[in-house]
């Protein structure tokens, strides 16, 4: 069995390929050697062994195969640094670009929007919108809102007029009554055409009452 103590060979790359690693390649033979099933100490103290060597040299080649694509990488980033050089600045600029862009744009915006919030409450007022239906400026809060010159886009105008006509419309829309309410209402209207069809002044039979009360019951099914 391989000595765990033993110096493990040197590993090196000759145009790119790994040489000197049959030696390890020798320490997993010693594996197939080993028994099926283990009884004693001894094969299991073996076992233990060759397990470890066979991780020790398997961390070697990982380890000298990294080593190896980190060195080819940088030397094909040295063979060709003047495109890396040129792909990293347009990307730099690019970065500035995006950066003064998203600048302008949120000092466009904070600009403008006196303008908008200024029409927004306009349109409030006119149509006499409660806190519940009140028009938000900030539903339009984008570039494309404005114009070049800051005034609202006509489009936009247009839609905010028509958001506050229709929400005047919901405003003053009476609410609709519950199922509960219609039929109280039924009852209420049966009820006081029975009181109508009755006199103070007669006598009347439990027959008669029966079938007054059998037409409002067929009149609120």
């Amino acid at each position: 069995m391989t000595d765990m103590n033993t110096a493990l060979p040197t590993l090196s790359f000759e145009n790119g390929v790994m040489v000197n690693y049959s030696d390890m390649l020798a320490v997993a033979e010693e594996y197939k050697s080993l028994p099926d099933v283990i009884v004693t100490a001894q094969q299991g103290s073996r076992t233990n062994g060759v397990k470890s060597d066979l991780k020790k040299n398997a961390d070697a080649i990982k380890k000298a195969l990294k080593e190896e694509d980190k060195r080819r990488s940088e030397a094909f980033y040295e063979e060709n640094h003047g495109a890396v050089t040129a792909m990293d600045t347009l990307n730099s600029v690019r970065d500035d670009l995006v950066e003064r862009t998203n600048t302008w744009e949120r000092e466009r915006l904070e600009a403008n929007m006196p303008v908008l919030e200024e029409f927004v409450s306009e349109q409030n007022k006119l149509h006499n919108l409660d806190d519940k239906h009140k028009l938000d400026a900030m539903q339009w809060r984008k570039l494309g809102t404005f114009t070049a010159t800051g005034k609202i886009v006509g489009k936009i105008q247009n839609e905010i007029v028509m958001r506050a006509r229709l929400a005047e419309v919901e405003q003053n829309e009476k609410p609709k009554p519950t199922e509960l309410e219609i039929y109280q209402i039924n009852v209420k209207r049966a009820f006081s055409k029975l009181f109508e069809d009755f006199s103070a002044d007669e006598l009347y039979s439990g027959r008669d009452f029966q079938n007054a009360l059998t037409k409002i019951s067929d009149f609120l099914k």
